[in-house]
């Protein structure tokens, strides 16, 4: 990769994000250690069954170990960016790592967190690789690593309402970042390498991750761990109110799911997931009739044109 292409592009797209981490990182982090090791359901990772992609992921597990409490994270250059997204978690990046062009599995450019049960725990690394225009991203981990891409910045990654883990395109013009996710450190029903983790509204709560769940019964539990704010953001301000009620009431119905659950010391079972599903496709229809079909597609997981660069 060329030089100009490293000072022109990388530099672009990292800008903007530097000049606001300080500040953003202090203020999202609590000070003194944090423990992230205590989030055992977080930690049930299966070993793949590939045995080179298997170790490669080692490596990576491994390597994150270094950060499992974010202060060690904020020490070594990471900034968070962004919000703790509902099927994502909290993005932490380190400019100088992309800024380095190449792959390193022991060096991911981003670290994934979100919050279990009152604490910090790390999820998993993603790869971002600055692309120049008809380069391909590395095959390292196979074809099951489904790279896709951001044509603008890091912060995209953050941003995009779902990836729909799609492969990415081997050509383009601009700036391209290429990204992986790796999800070494919590389970993934959707495997390793998925762009997005609809079991992390489950682990937050403490719940055991339901077999075959339904994606809409992940989005009511969501509601429980702020998952509301995420929503209420993709709607706009101008539905805000219209997307607030509907998902107070999608709330109120996981909420008393949970305490079903937990009071009889079960997982969710079929009938609290077709409960669950019943609540948020309700929560849908009362913000497509309130605000309208885009804002409804929009918050039930759909991608309006334009919204995938």
């Amino acid at each position: 990769m060329s030089t100009s292409f490293a000072r022109v592009g990388c530099v672009c797209v990292l800008a903007s994000l530097a000049a606001v981490y300080p500040r953003h990182a202090l203020a999202q982090t609590s000070a003194g250690h944090e423990h992230s090791t205590h989030g055992d359901r977080a930690q049930q990772v299966m070993p793949h069954t590939d045995a080179a992609i298997d170790s490669l992921l080692s490596i990576a597990r491994r390597a994150s170990e270094t950060f499992s409490d974010r202060s060690a994270a904020l020490a070594a250059g990471y900034r968070r960016v962004g919000m703790d997204f509902p099927s994502m978690g909290e993005h932490w990046v380190n400019p100088a790592l992309v800024l380095e062009e190449r792959f390193d599995v022991a060096r991911p450019a981003i670290l994934t967190y979100t919050v279990v049960q009152g604490r910090p725990t790390l999820l998993g690394v993603v790869y971002a690789i600055p692309l120049a225009p008809g380069e391909k991203p590395p095959a390292a981990f196979g074809p099951e690593a489904t790279w896709h891409e951001h044509n603008g910045s890091v912060e995209e990654e953050s941003l995009l309402p779902e990836h729909h883990s799609m492969s990415m395109p081997s050509s383009g013009s601009g700036i391209r970042l290429a990204i992986l996710h790796a999800w070494v450190r919590a389970p993934n029903p959707d495997g390793v390498f998925a762009a997005e983790n609809w079991a992390l509204p489950f682990l937050r709560v403490g719940l055991d991750v339901p077999v075959g769940f339904p994606k809409s019964a992940a989005r009511a539990i969501s509601l429980l761990s702020g998952g509301d704010r995420y929503y209420r953001e993709l709607a706009g301000e101008s539905a805000n109110a219209a997307v607030g009620a509907a998902l107070e009431r999608c709330a109120d119905v996981a909420s008393r799911v949970v305490r079903r659950a937990q009071a009889r010391g079960q997982a969710l079972g079929p009938a609290d997931l077709e409960e669950l599903d019943g609540a948020w496709s309700a929560a849908v229809v009362e913000v497509r009739n309130a605000a309208g079909a885009d804002v409804a597609k929009r918050i039930n997981g759909g991608i309006l044109p334009g919204e995938m660069r």
